[in-house]
């Protein structure tokens, strides 16, 4: 699932996603405190009052023939119950927002007493001739209101009316909740490495009553308390200032060395309406392609950003050359620790995509360098959150980024739901201020699959867009240096 700000970025050894059984726990909470917000996700709640929803999904294609009963019809109790066993297990997504009132402290998450798993899974035929097109058509179309917010903020929806006779999954959830990674691991619960795995017995429910005005007015001095601690903390080692502050200058430095983003048609403010397209591409043959380079995965997906947004400003007549993107790249910043926690802890990385660059291999030497040059300095984060306000209203006339990518690793082996085998695993960011086109790509047994977003409005071309990205992986996936 892409954070088209949430996600992963530049490395790919970031945890795998859990399946089948690990519980994809919350942080580690000292007992007094309640399982606040931090200011990064509380970011991602702004947003939506300029009436972006800020949704991330995930796309799944599964065999049709064990999730159909008798009668030919899918087997929702059968799905819904296989869910219900494993809930135990993300306790999230029982969970709500609760907003208390001033001086009480920040948003926190509480169990829903009201929690109905009906509202959340659910199934929807697509509309003939079932082909890809239909399908994608159907998922935009789906992902695109913002959640209740009274209730938990996640749904998973089953679309039957394949024509191969497949079922597709699509799970969407709110960013607030998890970026791509955290996403992953969570969902990833509901799913078995092997086809006949045994499911665990649902556990006992009980939702925790909501918090007092006295328990959530101590927990927030408390809080207090402990971060003037921890800057006195900070104060009484003075040797890790300089390291901070050089940290930000450096970023800041590549900030401005990066400059403007250059003007292009499909930066505009984004509309309520998005389109989805799907690119595949050999997992084994990206690596070849990228190491024979001296390359990552990460710069050929980048290549092929490049290859799809050269497409399209040819064909708008906005190529020009030395013409170079700016791609808003997400990047975990997660240690171990905090692989499987909820919640979004991610930066971004500035990278320059030089579509003006007419040679496929030299535009991929080129973003190699440029993000083995990006790796030498943290992911950049608005730690303030006076800078992320600052962030959240600027969105839509900013000038540093022209589009936004994620990469996430998933499952190196097929995964497995109810007894289906999912063929094929995408991930789907968000496109945000005047950001209308994001590519998420994630990994999957072997596969390398990209899920392009777009704003109908700003990007109607998008097939151009995605056959660029097609013809330059092709291009990048048979090239060898001896053929040059």
């Amino acid at each position: 699932m892409r954070s088209a700000g949430g996600g992963r970025g530049v490395s790919r050894s970031a945890p795998k996603p859990v399946a089948g059984g690990r519980r994809s726990g919350l942080h580690e909470k000292k007992p007094w405190s309640f399982d606040r917000l931090s200011p990064l996700d509380a970011s991602n709640l702004r947003v939506e009052k300029h009436g972006l929803p800020m949704n991330i999904a995930a796309l799944a294609i599964l065999q049709g023939t064990p999730l159909v009963d008798p009668a030919g019809q899918f087997a929702l109790e059968t799905a819904r119950e296989t869910i219900e066993r494993r809930l135990h297990l993300t306790p999230r997504l029982r969970q709500v927002l609760f907003v208390p009132r001033l001086g009480l402290g920040p948003p926190l998450w509480i169990d829903d007493p009201r929690f109905d798993l009906r509202e959340h899974v659910r199934v929807q035929a697509i509309s003939a001739p079932g082909d890809e097109a239909s399908l994608v058509r159907e998922c935009a179309r789906l992902n695109e209101p913002p959640f209740d917010r009274s209730r938990p903020l996640w749904e998973m929806w089953f679309l039957t009316g394949l024509a191969d006779g497949a079922i597709a999954l699509l799970i969407r959830v709110h960013h607030v909740v998890a970026d791509g990674l955290a996403a992953l691991a969570m969902f990833g619960a509901f799913f078995d490495p092997q086809p006949r795995a045994e499911s665990p017995q649902a556990q006992p429910w009980i939702p925790r009553s909501k918090p007092g005005s006295p328990a959530l007015l101590a927990d927030n001095m408390l809080r207090r308390v402990a971060a003037v601690g921890g800057g006195f903390t900070r104060l009484a080692h003075p040797r890790s200032l300089p390291r901070r502050l050089a940290v930000r200058s450096r970023q800041l430095r590549q900030v401005l060395r990066e400059g403007r983003a250059p003007r292009v048609s499909f930066n505009q403010p984004v509309g309520k309406h998005h389109r989805m397209m799907l690119v595949r591409a050999d997992l084994e043959r990206v690596k070849t392609a990228a190491h024979a380079h001296g390359a990552k995965v990460n710069d050929v997906v980048l290549a092929a950003v490049a290859g799809g947004a050269r497409a399209l400003l040819a064909s708008r007549g906005e190529l020009t050359p030395g013409l170079v993107l700016k791609a808003s790249v997400a990047a975990s910043i997660r240690a171990l620790s905090t692989a499987n926690a909820p919640g979004n802890l991610v930066g971004i990385l500035l990278v320059p995509v030089p579509v003006g660059e007419p040679d496929p291999i030299r535009r991929l030497e080129q973003i190699a360098r440029a993000t083995a040059e990006r790796k030498q300095i943290p992911p950049y984060q608005p730690s303030a959150r006076i800078a992320q306000r600052w962030m959240v209203r600027t969105m839509s006339h900013q000038r540093l980024v022209n589009l936004g990518a994620s990469n996430l690793p998933g499952p190196p082996v097929p995964l497995y739901f109810a007894g289906a085998k999912i063929l094929q695993l995408f991930q789907a960011g968000v496109i945000q201020g005047n950001v209308t086109l994001t590519v998420g790509v994630l990994s999957y047994a072997g596969q390398l699959n990209f899920d392009i977003v777009g704003d109908v409005e700003a990007v109607p071309d998008l097939a151009v867009f995605a056959e660029g990205v097609t013809e330059e992986l092709k291009t990048l996936t048979q090239a060898t240096p001896e053929k040059r």
